[in-house]
């Protein structure tokens, strides 16, 4: 066998990042110093607002065209949500926080750069295809006060639309140059809104199904939501998809994230590891609450428009049941899915083209983004889609869960390729192509559903790597801090010519933030009002539709001001 010089890593030379890195503030290839690491608070709005999201106005009522029944949805969505947290927390988190990297950079530095190239390019796809579904989604709401018709098929049927989808697409691409901070506090600001008007509609739509339930002879909530909604068939008659599935689903939907690794690139700049648990801001509200609030509120938009919900968009169910502020609610929900897809995906793209800066790389994956969110079939074809990108990727989450978790207690140096000085990750290489053929093999034979094969999937990976590393020659075995040496101290030195974050005392409390509050109450008292009108709940619903809008106003100016004085400096 040849022989090979090891290679010194960034960690161990202590080699300065490249300039952009340090100019925008966003560490592409420098690990996070202390200076630059974010508290909790962060992290559980950034949770909360891309989780309570356009995807979810999708995924709610796709659940319900599937056939769930009741029962089978909420212990599903509690079992695999729960999964999902468990994941972001004893996973992803763990291994951000150590080597405090990209996923990006992590991978060129374990398996090389024609697989960090390959994964750059995938992983970049997928995001901006996820970010363009939702532009497409924030667009479907601007469609309804215009004559545009519903887009429902795979391709525009307006050229309307199209300019419609362009002006919001610029917005997202904006904002999502502005940056990781701006990103989680526009989250902050809004997801407490957002989860609100979910929650609000869930509560509004059920006083209107009971009473098209007596209607039919039906007296009981569950009766009328086990006819009206979550019926355990498909519209065509066959039996829904099982309790099992569900948990997968919801455990899996956001696998690119959480044991896929992509949100290395977010949590690497937590303080603490345990912050991976705020997920579950996003998996209990988004993915639990939310889901089946948009289940409630599709069921009954489509009742009351005497429409099949496969032939209604987001835009079309949020107007009918919540008003103008639904369609305000699509457009941000949108939106805080869109910006941080967008945000990864030019972080993966500028991996790949490294001579040029994050912001350049951004914007011209921006324009690409908004081309895609033209062609709604994104969208419609949601949960399938997703579902065979969560299949590519996964290996590669699994690659580097063993590389952190295993190869030390295997007596085997992480990024042992660099120290080589090895070209390439051949065992990665092959545990990556073994995944894909586990998952197309068991897609063909059929036994399992699309929802579900992410799990032999990882799990193939996750066993194989480790297992072809043993084949490797010339590996490191001695006795070390195999941590150390591959990433560097727990808490990375400043860089020379880093700028530091201005600070200030944080001001949690103030008059705003009591508004905003109250304005949230209101909101949820006026929906509560709504069960309080007996059979003719569903002359109310423009009544409420009216009532919400003057605390919703109230709540982003209360909500913007609070963000603003809460970090502005004290006056003695």
């Amino acid at each position: 066998m040849s022989t090979h010089t090891p290679a010194m890593s960034a960690a161990e030379s202590g080699s300065a990042p490249p300039a952009t890195s340090r100019q925008t503030g966003e560490f592409e290839h420098q690990r996070i110093p202390a200076s630059h690491q974010l508290s909790g608070k962060y992290f559980l709005g950034a949770y909360a607002g891309e989780h309570v999201a356009g995807t979810e106005f999708v995924i709610g009522a796709s659940l319900v065209a599937l056939g769930v029944s009741t029962s089978d949805l909420l212990w599903g969505l509690l079992i695999g949500n729960l999964l999902a947290v468990l994941s972001w927390a004893w996973v992803c988190s763990p291994v951000a926080v150590r080597s405090r990297m990209t996923i990006y950079w992590y991978l060129e530095r374990l398996a090389g750069k024609r697989f960090s190239l390959i994964y750059n390019l995938l992983n970049g796809l997928i995001f901006a295809v996820v970010s363009g579904a939702m532009i497409t989604v924030s667009a479907s709401a601007f469609r309804v006060v215009t004559t545009i018709p519903p887009q429902t098929a795979w391709y525009p049927q307006s050229i309307s639309f199209v300019a419609l989808v362009l002006f919001v697409g610029a917005i997202t691409v904006w904002m999502t140059l502005k940056g990781f901070k701006l990103i989680a506090n526009f989250s902050t600001v809004c997801s407490p809104w957002m989860a609100t008007m979910f929650l609000a509609s869930g509560v509004v739509t059920i006083p209107v199904l009971l009473h098209m339930g007596e209607l039919d002879g039906l007296t009981t909530l569950a009766g009328v939501v086990d006819t009206f909604v979550w019926t355990g068939e498909t519209p065509e008659g066959a039996p829904g998809i099982s309790v099992w599935v569900i948990a997968a689903w919801a455990w899996g939907a956001n696998l690119p994230m959480h044991l896929g690794m992509s949100d290395m690139s977010i949590l690497r700049f937590a303080r603490k590891s345990s912050y991976g648990y705020f997920s579950a801001a996003g998996m209990y509200i988004g993915h639990y609450m939310a889901w089946v609030c948009a289940g409630l509120m599709g069921a009954t938009a489509a009742l009351l428009a005497g429409s099949q919900l496969t032939q209604m968009d987001p835009g079309g169910v949020s107007f009918r049941i919540l008003g103008a502020m639904g369609l305000i609610a699509v457009v941000i929900a949108g939106w805080t899915t869109s910006i941080p897809s967008l945000y990864r995906a030019g972080l993966a793209f500028q991996a790949v083209f490294t001579q040029h800066s994050r912001v350049r790389v951004t914007a011209i994956t921006g324009v690409a983004t908004t081309l895609i969110a033209c062609f709604p079939f994104v969208f419609t074809q949601w949960l399938n889609v997703l579902s065979y990108f969560i299949m590519l990727i996964a290996p590669v989450g699994a690659i580097i869960a063993a590389e952190h978790f295993l190869l030390p207690r295997m007596k085997i140096r992480p990024f042992w390729r660099e120290h080589l000085g090895f070209a390439n990750n051949r065992p990665a290489f092959m545990a990556w192509g073994m995944g894909i053929l586990v998952g197309v093999a068991l897609l063909f034979e059929g036994s399992l559903h699309l929802f579900t094969l992410f799990i032999p999937v990882w799990l193939t990976s996750f066993i194989a790597y480790p297992l072809l590393c043993r084949f490797q020659g010339d590996i490191v075995k001695e006795e070390i801090d195999f941590y150390q040496a591959a990433y560097g101290p727990r808490n990375p030195p400043e860089q020379p010519g880093a700028d530091t974050p201005e600070r200030f005392p944080v001001q949690r409390r103030n008059s705003w933030y009591l508004i905003a509050v109250a304005c949230l109450v209101a909101i949820l008292g006026i929906a509560g009002w709504s069960w309080f009108q007996g059979v003719d709940a569903t002359a109310h619903l423009d009544t409420f539709q009216v009532l919400i809008v003057v605390p919703t106003v109230l709540y982003f100016i209360a909500a913007t001001l609070w963000m603003k004085k809460r970090r502005a400096p004290r006056t003695r």
